[in-house]
């Protein structure tokens, strides 16, 4: 097993904005600082909303930017079976229970434990299914942020009512089928850590290690994302968004905007060289554009 393999898991239910390449870029970075490998998942999961056109937009794109995985580009959807058997071995561990509570009922913030009286009865998966987390530590020790402490989740759903394996459970699988020993990703995605952590540890996986650095936001404050319809990074000229992201970073003496992304890349992997990029990211509240 390598000592360092890092990865960038989109989403394909849309195309790339901003903040997927600073997430894409950092991880890609961070991995070559620590001269380890570095591979693409694609987050296919969901049927329904994913398609094979932003997959294809998506791994184009990511080559327009200069980032290319050292190993072979993999794919969610390809691991029901894998999923399947790590929800098995959680049953067996008397660790699911069924949850009949409706979205609408819950009041906000964590899971208030309506249906934990369940914990270990048989399984109705036409419900939803939550984990059992009272062995969770909500403390991070994070490669990037230093010491967090998250807010406890509550039992959290790993298979949902439509029968899709939950991201918390496919995220945690995952990595251990992909052998990835660092995360570094957006700070939106920290109070994840513990639940995916805490998945690792009941299934004997190796838990990597996590590092989240600050999201990129929009005039009103809110995080830039697919599902706030972000617009799409421009990949006919990476320059332009690399030049972007420079300034977003608090660079100087940079490549020009109409530089080839490989200059760009081979610009910022020079500055990584003298201090990890994601780290000193990792000192901004966020990006603002």
């Amino acid at each position: 097993m390598t000592d360092y393999r890092g990865r960038f898991a989109p989403s394909a239910t849309g195309p790339l904005h901003l903040g997927s390449i600073l997430a894409a870029l950092l991880s890609f970075l961070h991995a070559k600082h620590h001269r380890g490998e570095w591979l693409i998942r694609i987050d296919d999961l969901d049927q329904t909303r994913c398609k094979p056109i932003y997959t294809d937009e998506i791994l184009r794109c990511l080559e327009a930017f200069a980032l290319e995985p050292d190993v072979a580009v993999v794919y969610q959807q390809n691991r029901l079976a894998a999923y399947q058997a790590a929800f098995e071995d959680l049953m067996d561990l008397g660790l699911l229970y069924s949850c009949h509570c409706s979205r609408k009922s819950l009041p906000r913030g964590p899971y208030p434990g309506f249906c934990a009286h369940r914990l270990g009865q048989p399984l109705d998966e036409q419900w939803a299914v939550r984990m059992d987390t009272r062995d969770l530590d909500p403390s991070v020790d994070d490669l990037l942020l230093g010491a967090q402490h998250t807010e406890r989740p509550g039992d959290f759903i790993v298979k949902r009512r439509d029968g899709l394996f939950a991201y918390q459970l496919a995220c945690a699988v995952d990595e251990h089928l992909d052998q990835v020993t660092h995360v570094i990703r957006g700070k939106d995605l920290l109070e994840s850590t513990p639940m995916q952590r805490l998945i690792a540890s009941k299934l004997n996986y190796r838990r990597p290690s996590y590092g989240h650095f600050p999201v990129i936001v929009g005039q009103d404050g809110s995080k830039l994302s697919k599902q706030a319809f972000a617009k799409s990074v421009d990949w006919s000229a990476p320059g332009r968004t690399y030049a972007t992201l420079a300034r977003l970073l608090l660079l100087n003496d940079t490549p020009a905007p109409e530089e080839a992304a490989i200059v760009w890349r081979e610009y910022f992997q020079s500055l990584n060289h003298q201090e990890s990029l994601s780290r000193r990211a990792s000192r901004s509240n966020t990006f603002s554009i």
